[in-house]
Order: C-alpha cells, then structure tokens, then sequence
C-alpha cells in the first residue's frame, strides 16, 4: 500500500465534510451550517472558501470533542492511502455501547450484517462519497479501529458480502502512532 503522508487539518476537514451531510450527524442541529451544506449540494467541497473550511473545522471539533480531543492528544501521524475491502472488514469498531452490543466481537464486518440490508440491491455507491473513511491504529499495518465512515464501510462491506462489490480498495485516512489503543473509545 501506498501512504501520503497529511496533516491533522485534512483528517478534521473530511470528517467535517463527512458529516456536515449526513443525516444522523449532530452537524446537521447546527444551523449555522445550513449554506456550506447549499454549496456542497450545488457543487461540492471545491466551492467551499477559507472561511466555510473555518466554520465546518469548528463545527466538527465542538460536536465530535468527546472523540476528538483525546485522540489529537496522542498525537497521531496522518495519512491517505487505500484499504482492500477485507481489511477493512477485520477492522475494529469504536468501543461505543449500542455498537458493542451488536457486535460484542468489535468486528466491523460482524456490525455492518446488524445493519442495513444484506443481501439486497447494491448500496455503496463510490462516486457518492464526499469524504474517505478514517480510521486509527498503531503503524501503517494495523490493526485499525474505524473511527469515521460506518455508514460507508458497511454499505461496501455489505456490498462485497453480496457479492456486487466493485473490488476496488477504499480511499481511506488512517493516524497513526504507538498510543493508539490507549485512545478511550478503542479500549
């Protein structure tokens, strides 16, 4: 695998980006955000000024704080690269009680059969995407723990299980850095 190395303001940038549209994400509470998500609708994230990149980087690091703060505090090294579908699968998911209980084995692959529906008509859609999945783990090789993305990993983990999965690797930004498991939601 091939790793870029970033910096932490690309990682926060795609996770803002990443949730500034999602339909669960508390982005979606603050109203403030409301014409940054009328640029991405009308023509994406290369519409976006400075001062939209300011307000989403803000946003994301007030709502996600719990996450976020004691991650940056380890100090993870960031980069972008490329996952094959089943390393992502064997990825570990968040330590967060509703996933836990779905998946008492952390597996992302055993939460994503939880969820949604397997088996039917393809979900992932690649071109749809608006940011990659990030994930954390000690060194380039792993293990991972996925931090962001869950509705994406598992419709592609869905989709390869169903076997209308594309084969592609999934663009992806990974931290990482020896104290990565000490971070609260690994553990």
């Amino acid at each position: 695998m091939s790793w870029q190395g970033i910096d932490e303001s690309e990682m926060v940038r795609a996770w803002a980006l990443a949730e500034v549209t999602g339909p669960s994400s508390p982005l979606q509470q603050v109203p403030q955000l409301d014409p940054v998500r009328e640029k991405l609708r009308a023509g994406g994230a290369g519409t976006l000024t400075n001062a939209d990149w300011q307000l989403l980087e803000r946003g994301i690091r007030l709502t996600r704080q719990p996450m976020l703060d004691p991650l940056l505090a380890l100090r993870p090294t960031w980069y972008r690269g490329h996952l094959p579908i089943d390393v992502l699968a064997g990825a570990r998911t968040i330590n967060y009680q509703r996933f836990v209980e779905l998946a008492p084995s952390r597996r992302l692959a055993a939460l994503c059969v939880t969820r949604g529906q397997p088996g039917g008509a393809p979900e992932f859609d690649r071109a749809a995407m608006t940011a990659p999945p990030i994930l954390i783990g000690p060194t380039l090789d792993g293990p991972w723990c996925l931090v962001e993305g869950y509705r994406r990993c598992c419709r592609a983990i869905r989709d390869d299980l169903a076997g209308h999965f594309d084969g592609l690797p999934l663009p992806v930004i990974v931290g990482v850095g020896p104290d990565m498991s000490r971070w609260r939601w690994w553990l």
